[in-house]
């Protein structure tokens, strides 16, 4: 059976830890990334936070032990109200627990990372940048993908990694519309200021990180202040806002950087504000040209994950977008990753099949295994969507009520929630999850063992 050929668009988080999961369990394989941005300017800006699920998944992949010193590392989030006063400190990982810290680091660091062992890898990994994907058109064999610049290329089989505006997901959806993004209602605003600058007003030394909320969405129902560096004097602060009309082309706070800071200033900072000196000393302190705003689309999942030939399969954004509110976007990404490389290596090779005949991916047997892959991840979403619905609905000033009992009602509920270790305990099912031994389920035991990420 000839090496496989694989063409991965998009060269983010899940296309590089994709493709470097692949070279280690189909060593044969050709694998070409193709990337939209320039060479210069591979990966956004920005924080992520990255959950022991996320950095399980980062070790296996022999990265997450350079990550450590290039983040802030840290087990609790400290719950608080707009008055500072003390709700509950939640459990968000540890290493007896959970094998892990959580770690916040900017976006860039982690990219570089994966970037680093791609090109070091001894592989036949190639990325070609600048190349904007048009369309994608498969058969029975091979799929082709042609870019705007006029080149194309084929290969036996096409991932899109390519986020939320997926141009691979409208090639293959029976309705491209139905899976366009839709705006949520909501964005995020945040800025970055130092330790130094506001420790003084964290007047119980409260540690962080912490997740502060307001009565009411008008005044600020949320407010984040979030360590990034090692070091713990590097924050960034955010908060989540309701905005119901959807801007054309959201240029206004793009190119003013003023007028984000003057959001927050009049949501955190007028007279009469319910907000704590720390919360208003932040937001008057911090420099307008550190701003930053994320506008909350999301899509509709599709019944799988693949097309209907099993040559084109969607993983991270494109297959699922995930507001930031959970935490778990890049963790997403991540274990599709993992899990879709133990997949397609049972499905290329013969590794776990008794009768030890070949497995092309478009095979009733390529595709089951594609289907409980999908099934699987699917299920995974549901389940990590509810969290994040939780977790959202906790940011809304009193749930979106302005009623001072019901915000009365829901900071007990969160005290109450903490106290029993219920928010932690919705933690443990995210965190725990191991893709190898996930995707034994369906590959089974035998077939994984075969497999080594060394």
């Amino acid at each position: 059976m000839a090496p496989p050929k694989i063409i991965i668009i998009g060269s983010g988080l899940s296309g590089l830890s994709l493709s470097l999961f692949l070279t280690r369990l189909l060593p044969t394989a050709s694998i070409k990334i193709y990337e939209v941005r320039p060479s210069t300017h591979p990966s956004t800006s920005g924080t992520i936070n990255l959950t022991p699920n996320a950095l399980r998944v980062l070790d296996h992949l022999g990265i997450y032990k350079s990550l450590i010193p290039e983040g802030f590392n840290f087990d609790n989030l400290t719950l608080l109200n707009h008055q500072f006063d003390f709700l509950a400190s939640i459990p968000i990982a540890g290493v007896s627990e959970f094998e892990y810290q959580s770690l916040r680091i900017e976006r860039r660091i982690v990219h570089s990372a994966l970037l680093r062992k791609v090109l070091e890898h001894q592989s036949p990994i190639e990325i070609i940048y600048d190349s904007k994907c048009e369309r994608v058109e498969e058969s029975d064999t091979t799929v082709t993908v042609t870019f705007t610049n006029g080149v194309s290329d084929t290969a036996d089989i096409l991932i899109a990694c390519d986020g939320i505006h997926s141009t691979v997901r409208k090639s293959f959806v029976k309705d491209p519309k139905d899976f366009d993004p839709r705006y949520t209602g909501q964005m995020s605003i945040g800025g970055v200021i130092t330790k130094s600058q506001i420790q003084e007003y964290n007047v119980n030394n409260n540690p962080y990180p912490l997740m502060m909320f307001g009565p009411e969405s008008s005044t600020g129902g949320n407010f984040m202040i979030w360590p990034y560096d090692r070091s713990g004097d590097q924050f960034t602060f955010f908060t989540t806002l309701p905005k119901p009309d959807e801007e054309k082309d959201w240029k206004k706070y793009t190119e003013d950087k003023t007028v984000l800071k003057k959001i927050m200033q009049e949501t955190f900072c007028s007279d009469g504000s319910p907000w704590n000196e720390m919360v208003r000393k932040t937001v008057e302190l911090s420099e307008t040209e550190g701003y930053r705003f994320w506008p909350f689309y999301l899509h509709s999942i599709p019944e799988k994950f693949y097309s209907e030939k099993a040559r084109v399969i969607m993983i991270g954004d494109a297959a699922h977008a995930m507001p930031p509110s959970g935490g778990q976007g890049a963790a997403m990404a991540f274990e599709d990753s993992e899990t879709l490389a133990y997949s397609l290596a049972v499905a290329f090779n013969n590794a776990g099949l008794s009768n030890g005949s070949n497995l092309n991916i478009n095979t009733p047997q390529g595709q089951n295994i594609l289907s409980k892959w999908s099934d699987h991840r699917i299920q995974r979403m549901k389940a990590v969507q509810e969290m994040n619905k939780r977790m959202s609905d906790m940011r809304k000033g009193s749930s979106g009520s302005t009623s001072g009992v019901m915000f009365t009602v829901k900071v007990w509920a969160i005290w109450l929630l903490g106290l029993l270790g219920v928010l932690g305990r919705t933690r443990r099912v995210i965190n725990n999850y191991d893709a190898k031994k996930e995707a034994a389920a369906w590959l089974g035991e035998e077939a994984i063992a075969r497999y080594s990420l060394e």
